[in-house]
């Protein structure tokens, strides 16, 4: 089975943002465990898909052999952690995404370092072990362009994109992190909200890709969506 650890399940501005006094935010600083820091991933102790929760993790990544970067906003591309990396560890690092991901983290760093492009399409095998096909996402066209990533037919991350998902077949997955930075809406740029969460889910079912075995975990959520039980309640429904 493939591990997931999740470093930060929230949007760009967090969850609670700082500056919001809404009734979803208060909840957030009231309730013990509630808050989401920026959407980060740490697959199999050794790819971390995205940087930006990485300044608050208390996790060990010393075995990454691989950053894998989504696209160039800052709240996926930190460029800070590889500099703290390199004081303690200079062996060889990958890092492997969008060019323009890429750029923000050039200099950052003295270790040892593979700058891997990567481009909708490309199929890989990265220095974690991993095999990664890269998907086009609809994102900002600025950010490089950004990119999806299927990693191993195992693991889905579909995160800062808006519908339609690119055409994804079976087998089924193990895991899907598929974003709903919108709740219920207007749908954000780039973004899904319930109803999008909702069919696309319904699509990657459909084509082999989810399954009841699946474990479909919504990211990137924010003061956008509703809290607590209702929060839980409506991605059960779905």
């Amino acid at each position: 089975m493939i591990e997931v650890t999740l470093l930060g399940t929230g949007p760009s501005d967090g969850w609670p943002n700082p500056w919001c006094t809404c009734a979803s935010c208060q909840w957030a600083r009231a309730t013990p465990g509630a808050r989401r820091g920026q959407t980060t991933a740490l697959v199999d102790r050794t790819l971390l898909i995205d940087s930006g929760s990485v300044r608050r993790a208390h996790d060990d990544l010393s075995s990454v052999r691989t950053l894998l970067l989504t696209h160039a906003h800052p709240d996926h591309t930190d460029p800070q952690p590889l500099l703290w990396r390199s004081w303690v560890d200079r062996s060889p690092l990958e890092v492997a995404g969008p060019p323009a991901a890429l750029d923000v983290c050039r200099g950052w760093t003295e270790a040892d370092v593979t700058w891997r492009p990567l481009h909708a399409g490309d199929e890989v095998v990265l220095a974690s072990g991993h095999r990664v096909r890269a998907l086009p996402a609809e994102h900002d066209p600025a950010m490089g362009p950004p990119l999806l990533y299927d990693i191993d037919e195992r693991l889905l991350v579909l995160w800062d994109t808006a519908p339609p998902l690119p055409a994804i077949s079976g087998p089924a997955r193990e895991v899907v992190l598929l974003e709903c930075t919108s709740g219920d809406g207007p749908d954000l740029p780039g973004h899904h909200g319930f109803t999008a969460f909702a069919r696309s889910i319904a699509e990657l079912r459909r084509d082999g890709a989810v399954d009841d075995r699946t474990a479909v975990v919504p990211v990137h959520l924010g003061h956008r969506n509703p809290h607590g039980d209702e929060l839980e309640r409506r991605f059960a429904a779905i």
